[in-house]
């Protein structure tokens, strides 16, 4: 083999690698507007990922064995190419189908359609590099160990490109397009250098080419703000939603995560809040805290940042995803002059010097709560920076009772075993349509106000089957999941199904 062929078979194995963690990636983000960013999704996409890559390995050594032609190696990653240029319209075919099965049977029958073939056939590709840049078998381990270098390093660097860079850029879709049609071209390339071209390599570049044509671009005058990254699909859209206490419908602005809902604004009156239990929030904050100097853990469109900011409370604010607070300023009525810090909650908890008479967790990304913010360590962290007589209110699901209720449960007996004191109220409505939130404080709360929203008092809740949450055994995430379930089902109901409908 000439020395330009062999480093164009290292180029491919380079490439090859960051397909596989380009789709990998992408694939994530295409089910998580859908099945959410829960450990059980991640779970299938590693679980499926490896599958194929271990079916692809054992495809390649066979191969390898058995064909010597060099050309099957472009083959294969031709055709993969074209799958991951395609994979959104096949996702686009899959998921409204897929939607409606069980979070593990939807999002693995998801996977199997649109990531397990193609990570197979580039699984197949490196038994086959190294057996054609071997010449001798005492340089098998050589070339074993540089080819599988080369490959992870495509992974590596690819994984921060795409995370960091193509996917907030320029989304998904685009991200596979251009990667698939890469991956083809090198293919093509190699075919034409070796003198192996054929007529069905046309056609099949031609096709991933034009592919773009049929990609389901979504277009809606609702949606006037759409991004995908690393930490998920955030959406800004105006539409028309039914206003129970009002009895009609009437115009909003909503700021969607995962298709969750996390900020619902009335565009003729921004400042009337959509969810109830903001008014409690800042009614018992009002009523419990003896200061003025708030830390919001999460900011979303910044209702409770703006109703905070009414009843003249000085407020800090953390935010992981930089993109919310350019679309809260942007699309919101956020002040500019907001206080916004770009970082990890519990990060910041630990870095920061300063000490408030509030802290607030806001937290949810789409369904999800921040399960390392509701350990034992992290409240004992908390009350480091909290003022004499400062509380911290966590809001969360509205279960309390039986399985769905037992995360809730769990993070109240974490609480008193950090000595909280708790008093723990509920909004209206039935558990699955309300939030919880824990009011918590070194000492003893003493309303100052007279107390007017629901309290579940902790003689009545059965602590028998709850857990004290430890950094040791993050368990959170899988005790909370039938709830965020719940959650999700009724999200993919109003939501996910809605802008499927208008594809």
């Amino acid at each position: 083999m000439n020395k330009t062929i062999k480093k164009l078979i290292f180029i491919l194995a380079f490439i090859e690698g960051g397909a596989v963690m380009c789709v990998e990636l992408c694939s994530a983000k295409i089910l998580s507007p859908y099945f959410g960013t829960s450990i059980y999704v991640w779970a299938s996409v590693l679980g499926i990922t490896l599958t194929a890559l271990m079916s692809g390995y054992y495809l390649g050594g066979y191969i390898s064995s058995k064909n010597k032609n060099n050309s099957i190696v472009y083959w294969l990653m031709l055709i993969g190419g074209f799958l991951v240029a395609v994979t959104p319209i096949i996702s686009n075919i899959i998921l409204p189908t897929t939607i409606n099965l069980s979070l593990l049977t939807g999002t693995i029958l998801s996977l199997m359609c649109f990531l397990f073939i193609p990570l197979m056939l580039f699984g197949a590709v490196s038994p086959l590099i190294i057996n054609i840049v071997t010449d001798q078998a005492k340089e098998s381990g050589k070339s074993s160990g540089n080819v599988y270098a080369i490959s992870t390093l495509g992974g590596i660097i690819t994984t921060f490109t795409v995370g960091f860079y193509t996917l907030p850029q320029f989304g998904i879709t685009y991200t596979l397009y251009g990667y698939g049609i890469l991956v083809m071209a090198i293919s093509a390339f190699l075919f034409i250098k070796t003198r192996t071209f054929k007529t069905p390599v046309s056609i099949i570049f031609l096709a991933a080419i034009l592919s773009i044509n049929f990609q389901n671009k979504f277009d809606s005058k609702e949606v006037i703000y759409q991004s995908e990254g690393i930490l998920g699909e955030v959406k800004v859209v105006d539409r028309t939603l039914f206003n129970h206490k009002e009895n009609r419908y009437k115009n909003y602005r909503e700021l969607m995560v995962n298709n969750i809902s996390q900020t619902v604004m009335d565009k003729q009156n921004p400042a009337i809040n959509y969810w109830s239990y903001i008014d409690v929030l800042t009614y018992n904050i009002n009523s419990y805290s003896n200061g003025k100097n708030a830390l919001l853990l999460g900011l979303g469109g910044g209702t409770l940042y703006k109703e905070l900011e009414k009843n003249n409370i000085n407020v800090d604010v953390v935010e992981l995803d930089g993109r919310i607070e350019e679309i809260a300023k942007k699309y919101f009525n956020i002040n500019e002059d907001v206080n916004v810090v770009v970082d990890d909650a519990r990060h910041y908890i630990n870095t920061t010097t300063k000490r408030y008479d509030v802290i607030i967790y806001d937290l949810y990304h789409s369904e999800t709560p921040p399960v390392h913010l509701m350990t034992k360590e992290a409240f004992a962290e908390i009350k480091t920076k909290l003022n004499e007589n400062g509380i911290l209110i966590i809001n969360f699901y509205g279960f309390i009772t039986e399985r769905k209720g037992k995360a809730a449960r769990s993070i109240y007996k974490t609480l008193l075993d950090e000595d909280y004191h708790v008093q723990l109220m509920a909004t209206e409505g039935a558990e699955r349509n309300r939030n919880l939130l824990f009011v918590c404080s070194n000492g003893e709360l003493k309303a100052k106000n007279e107390v007017i929203h629901t309290i579940l008092y902790e003689m009545d809740i059965d602590f028998n089957s709850a857990l004290i949450l430890t950094d040791d055994k993050p368990i959170l995430e899988h005790i909370y999941l039938e709830a965020a379930l719940s959650w999700r089902k009724d999200y993919n109901e109003t939501n996910a199904k809605y802008f499927l409908k208008k594809k």
